[in-house]
């Protein structure tokens, strides 16, 4: 195995140096997605979040959706805290309130397996500025989106949780024990934030490159090139912008592939996970189904509307 994959990185280093000029279009593109679009909603978020969680802010809020995350999800009441900061902020920012839970001992493995399926939230700005207005030219398809994707990861929320009440009783504390002024929680936030921010970025280089070489290979179509989106969403969301698809088709691919995610950011979710077991096949049917019923939903709004 070991030979196979040593084999593998010798072919994409002679593909890099072979296709320099391509490959760093493609690098200058990662670079341009994560400062244009991602880093902006998601340094507030991640810095907030976790100044947030060593002020225990959970517990205020655990007190009011405590309830609901127990009885519709089955989840720690703490998970509210991720639940909401990843409507607001989106993936893969949802593993960082996650892992940063689970660090200090407010959720447990389980909590964060379940939450994965139904916190996965594609930025609501994202949606409606760049796939609505700057792409389908029209915000009510970003709407439609909107409301299909959150609709179908409620969804799979409440079809995934298990038959039995999770408590806190595997939870030592849900509080956050510390003695740090608020410069010092402000530092490690922040150098918390770029490490995470430096992964994503390096991830999504590295899938940019396979979709170079992949196109290479298999010089695809551009009305199909849209596919792209299983492996890096923003890319496959450009590609089928430029499509010659219909609007309505359109719609309907660009929620299965907002739901789905992409494998880069999968990839990006599991990194940030990277010392916790996590099983990534329940994860990813989860996606899958997500996409399913978000497609779905889509359709049926579509028909109502247009």
């Amino acid at each position: 195995m070991k030979k196979l994959e040593m084999f593998l990185v010798i072919f994409v280093i002679f593909f890099i140096l072979i296709n320099s000029v391509e490959i760093m279009e493609n690098i200058r593109l990662s670079f341009n997605i994560c400062i244009n679009n991602l880093f902006p909603s998601l340094i507030p978020f991640m810095i907030l979040s976790n100044i947030l969680i060593n002020y225990n802010f959970i517990n205020d809020l655990s007190s009011i959706l405590g309830k609901f995350m127990n009885k519709v999800f089955k989840v720690n009441k703490n998970s509210s805290f991720a639940f909401v900061m990843s409507i607001l902020s989106g993936t893969p920012s949802n593993a960082k309130y996650l892992n940063d839970l689970y660090n200090n001992n407010l959720i447990d493995i389980s909590d964060i397996e379940k939450c994965l399926n139904f916190c996965h939230f594609t930025n609501p700005i994202f949606i409606l500025g760049t796939i609505g207005f700057s792409f389908l030219h029209d915000k009510k398809l970003g709407l439609i989106i909107l409301i299909s994707h959150y609709l179908s990861s409620i969804i799979i929320g409440i079809f995934n949780r298990k038959s039995e009440i999770i408590t806190n009783n595997n939870i030592k504390s849900n509080k956050v024990k510390n003695n740090k002024n608020f410069i010092k929680i402000l530092s490690e936030s922040i150098y918390s934030t770029i490490n995470t921010l430096l992964l994503i970025l390096g991830i999504i280089t590295c899938f940019l490159i396979i979709t170079c070489l992949i196109n290479k290979i298999f010089n695809i179509s551009n009305d199909y090139k849209f596919l792209y989106g299983l492996l890096e969403l923003t890319q496959g969301l450009n590609f089928l912008n430029v499509s010659s698809l219909s609007i309505k088709m359109k719609t309907i691919l660009s929620s299965f592939l907002v739901s789905f995610g992409g494998l880069c950011i999968h990839a990006q979710v599991f990194s940030i996970l990277d010392n916790k077991k996590i099983r990534y096949i329940p994860y990813l049917l989860s996606r899958v189904f997500s996409g399913i019923i978000s497609v779905i939903f889509s359709f049926i709004f579509l028909e109502l509307l247009y």
